[in-house]
């Protein structure tokens, strides 16, 4: 039986997914699912998987190991059954539920932004954003479909395959500049001011003082990463890549700080969640009028 509640992932391959599959099923055929991590939920999450007994078995091991918990595991014969029972909610095609999300300090930005919360923003036309330390590129990938410019950093260029793959899987263009390099080289960073700049789970304090040169007027700094205290709890251990509390209110005494709080990951390891605005100048202000 399929739990509702829980996200289904189906392991089978394109042409038998298409064939019947359950409405809120999660395609991520094996072996594809094993450089796909970054479509699936925050860890630690419970999952159901439906495929052959081998395939089961397999990425039922590898998902564990990755810190995920498998609540039901479905052969195609419990499937073809199922299918029987429940006709309605078997569909044909290749639509397939969405899973993955951007940090929750973005949308908790995002959400406020466009609900005109925040201080007013000059935007251009071509509204500009730089992901430092992108990742899986779920953050890059969301701000893409929320209409933005964005340049997408990570030193790993199979880190950044990843993170295209999640883009393509939208079934939309996304408007996203990868880019594989270390944000120390020279051309990394980009030339052009920013209205957004975001950070997380990443510290480079080097470039973290750059950021007020990098933003226009009334942009914003989107940052959350690890803080003192995570070193008790796992990695990270190295303190370059910790901050210390309070540490980004100082770095940004000339902005306008609008969120400077500890939160924890699901985990439990704290991080500092940051948002700040740089302020406009008197020439802007008079500009807007």
């Amino acid at each position: 039986m399929i739990d509702a509640h829980l996200p289904l992932i189906d392991l089978r391959a394109e042409d038998a997914y298409q064939s019947g599959h359950y409405l809120e099923a999660t395609h991520l055929p094996w072996p594809d699912l094993q450089t796909r991590l970054n479509e699936l939920p925050e860890r630690p999450a419970s999952l159901q998987l439906l495929g052959d007994d081998l395939t089961l078995a397999t990425a039922s091991a590898f998902l564990i190991d990755k810190g995920y918990s498998i609540s039901n595991q479905m052969t195609l014969y419990a499937f073809e059954q199922y299918c029987q029972k429940h006709p309605g909610l078997v569909v044909l095609g290749s639509d397939s539920r969405a899973l993955w999300q951007p940090t929750p300090l973005l949308l908790e930005f995002i959400k406020h932004l466009e609900n005109n919360d925040l201080p007013s923003m000059v935007l251009s036309n071509r509204r500009l954003a730089l992901d430092i330390g992108c990742g899986g590129g779920r953050d890059s990938v969301y701000l893409a479909l929320r209409g933005w410019q964005v340049i997408a950093i990570d030193r790993e260029q199979r880190v950044l395959q990843r993170a295209e793959q999640l883009a393509q899987s939208t079934g939309q263009t996304v408007p996203i500049d990868w880019r594989a390099c270390a944000v120390e080289a020279d051309g990394c960073l980009p030339e052009q001011q920013l209205d957004l700049i975001v950070m997380m789970r990443f510290l480079n304090r080097s470039v973290v003082a750059q950021m007020a040169q990098m933003l226009k007027p009334g942009g914003y700094v989107v940052i959350q990463t690890f803080v003192e205290g995570v070193e008790q709890m796992g990695s990270p251990k190295n303190p370059n890549y910790i901050l210390k509390k309070g540490e980004l209110a100082k770095t940004f005494g000339a902005f306008d700080v609008i969120v400077d709080r500890i939160d924890a990951l699901k985990d439990g390891r704290p991080v500092a969640s940051f948002i700040a605005q740089k302020r406009e100048t008197d020439d802007v202000r008079n500009e807007r009028g």
